[in-house]
């Protein structure tokens, strides 16, 4: 971390989607639902993202500095609920050839199916465990590499930052909502069993939004935070991959999910990690002043 630093790149990388964003409000005005709202939430969060360098580079110390460097990761629920507004722009929904095509393939439609063969209570409650997990390893990694390994820690959010917004350029250009609103007339009212179920619930009632299915940003994410975990922090591999996998099988059970939109998500991440690096490698040399 460059504490003499302005801007570093992952002020830059949420810089970025703010501008891509901004140009296209201003490009379809007429075609998306209060606009001016979408402009002055992006000059609110541009505001709050340049106290945060302040705080950075007047050398606050522990806490204060990290929560500063995590502030980015505060902005993405909003541009998540946001692709909503903005994935009809270009295409209609692809929900109905997805679920074709896992038809064509299954004989039945694996994100209905699932839930319904293996309904233990037990086993639910291990799926929305997984599913929750998503939100605990997207800050805990980042605050790991804080305090246990500082000189990978910008490079291993830069990458985390920019996959974010990669899938949520995705969700805007491609418009799949997934099985939890395309089957939600033949699905019937849920009804949570345990703790963790009331809890993905809740975050499905009040957070989720018609976007964002595909390519599953949990899995992917997910796979991006286990591979920097594979690489600095190996012993502690084998106990995420069980997370993970049960992260991944969870994103289909809880109908959140197409069995398509995880594999797409699986050989996208990739693709996602090495841009990030390419465009983080010129930013390495320690005397160039980001």
């Amino acid at each position: 971390m460059e504490s003499k630093a302005r801007l570093n790149i992952v002020d830059y990388s949420t810089i970025v989607y703010l501008l891509l964003t901004t140009v296209l409000i201003f490009s379809y005005f007429n075609k998306i639902e209060n606009p001016m709202f979408h402009i002055f939430v992006r000059m609110g969060f541009f505001g709050i993202l340049i106290a945060s360098v302040f705080i950075r580079n007047n050398s606050f110390k522990g806490k204060v500095n990290m929560l500063a460097s995590l502030l980015p990761l505060a902005f993405l629920g909003y541009f998540y609920n946001e692709t909503a507004n903005f994935n009809h722009l270009f295409l209609n929904s692809y929900d109905a050839f997805i679920s074709q095509i896992e038809f064509e393939i299954f004989n039945f439609q694996p994100s209905i199916v699932f839930s319904q063969i293996f309904s233990n209570y037990w086993f639910s409650e291990l799926m929305n465990f997984g599913y929750f997990s998503y939100y605990l390893l997207i800050f805990f990694i980042p605050v790991i590499f804080y305090f246990k390994k500082p000189e990978h820690f910008q490079q291993m959010l830069f990458s985390l930052l920019t996959s974010f917004y990669l899938f949520y350029l995705f969700f805007i250009i491609i418009p799949v909502v997934g099985p939890q609103f395309y089957f939600q007339d033949s699905l019937g009212e849920f009804t949570p069993q345990g703790p963790f179920g009331f809890v993905i619930s809740f975050i499905q009632e009040v957070g989720e939004v018609p976007t964002g299915a595909f390519p599953s940003s949990h899995v992917g994410i997910s796979l991006l935070l286990g591979y920097f975990i594979f690489k600095h922090f190996r012993k502690y591999f084998v106990f995420l991959v069980i997370i993970i996998s049960v992260l991944i099988l969870s994103t289909v059970y809880i109908k959140a999910h197409y069995v398509l939109d995880v594999i797409a998500s699986i050989l996208v991440t990739p693709l996602f990690y090495y841009i990030s690096n390419k465009l983080y490698i010129p930013f390495t040399n320690p005397n160039r002043n980001i």
